[in-house]
C-alpha cells in the first residue's frame, strides 16, 4: 500500500472544507488537460506543478490497478 499522505490537504487549513474541496477538484482537472495535451509538469512553474502532481495522484485510474495484477479491464 502507498503512503500518499502528502497528497491530501491539511485539515487545520483555515479554509472552508468545501474550498479544499475545489481545489482538489481543480487540481484533477488542471492533471487531466495537462495528460490529454501530454504536457509535462516540468514546463510549468513550481506552484502549478505541484498542482499537477496532486491532480495527477487522482487520475489513477483502475486499468493502471488491473495491470498492475495482470488483470484485463
Amino acid at each position: 500500500m502507498r503512503n500518499d499522505y502528502h497528497i491530501i490537504p491539511d485539515t487545520d487549513d483555515k479554509r472552508r472544507v468545501g474550498s479544499v474541496l475545489a481545489r482538489i477538484y481543480h487540481d484533477i482537472g488542471l492533471a487531466a488537460v495537462a495528460q490529454a495535451l501530454r504536457l509535462p509538469p516540468s514546463g510549468f512553474e513550481p506552484e502549478m506543478a505541484a498542482s499537477l502532481e496532486r491532480g495527477g495522484f487522482y487520475l489513477l485510474g483502475p486499468r493502471r490497478e488491473l495491470a498492475r495484477t495482470g488483470t484485463d479491464a
